[in-house]
């Protein structure tokens, strides 16, 4: 988006409260609000005075001979700015609570990062960080014995799917060496996650720094043991950690 590094923080707190609208809507409203006026400013800005960035590009695209609005382009930029920060930061959390809380697995990580494309597959099979997608069904249908008229909404469980014991051998045991992964957590056909290769590749750097600049990274032995929460959205609360500061290290 082109915007400064040192609202990072703001933004992914704004972004956490706009994805609570599910649950608290005067919340989710109050951030929205928040952004739109933000993003406003800059967009003007990049209007007057483009850039080399993604907010620049879309106020010059055109739909049809026709500039995009203000509206279209606010509803685009809201979108990508969770997509682009939540389900990363709780796959990267959720991997953590499996090679952490298994020490075995983190030592043969460190030892053989070929293993981590495995690991982060496995992390979004085993506890994606989205539980559900909603479909609508173009077509009148059914389902387990359960008629499904065209234009309904169907609220699909992908954590159920990838779970599926008749998929996956002991479905609920973490194994960062299958071979026959094909979870649903991006989605399938044509609605497929458009940012999945990004967001294996955030989660892979994310992961090899850690192992990197933490050799000794070990969870907090004072600390209960950490747990993946959540109904529609799924990771840790938190995750205590210990490690030893090395010198030079960032």
């Amino acid at each position: 988006m082109g915007l400064p590094r040192e609202d990072y923080v703001r933004f992914q707190r704004l972004s956490i409260e706009l994805l609570s609208v599910v649950y608290d809507w005067d919340t989710g409203i109050a951030a929205s609000v928040a952004l739109k006026e933000y993003f406003g400013e800059i967009l003007a800005e990049r209007r007057r005075d483009p850039q080399d960035d993604l907010i620049s590009t879309l106020a010059q695209s055109e739909l049809d001979g026709a500039r995009l609005s203000d509206d279209e382009i606010f509803t685009f930029l809201l979108l990508i700015l969770p997509a682009g920060v939540e389900t990363t930061y709780r796959a990267s959390g959720n991997l953590l609570v499996a090679i952490l809380t298994e020490p075995s697995l983190l030592d043969r990580l460190r030892a053989d990062r070929g293993l981590l494309a495995g690991a982060i597959e496995e992390a979004l099979r085993w506890e994606p960080p989205i539980s559900t997608v909603v479909r609508v069904a173009t077509r009148d249908c059914e389902l387990g014995g359960v008629p499904i008229p065209s234009g309904t909404n169907v609220s699909v469980s992908v954590a159920a799917a990838n779970r599926d014991p008749k998929r996956y051998p002991d479905p609920d045991h973490f194994d960062p060496t299958r071979t026959n992964i094909a979870h649903l957590t991006f989605g399938a056909g044509p609605h497929l996650c458009l940012g999945m290769h990004l967001a294996r590749m955030e989660t892979a750097v994310a992961i090899d720094a850690l192992l990197d600049r933490l050799p000794d990274l070990r969870l907090d032995p004072t600390a209960p043991k950490p747990s993946i929460t959540g109904v529609a959205f799924r990771s840790p609360a938190a995750l205590p950690v210990e490690f030893t500061p090395s010198a030079g290290r960032g």
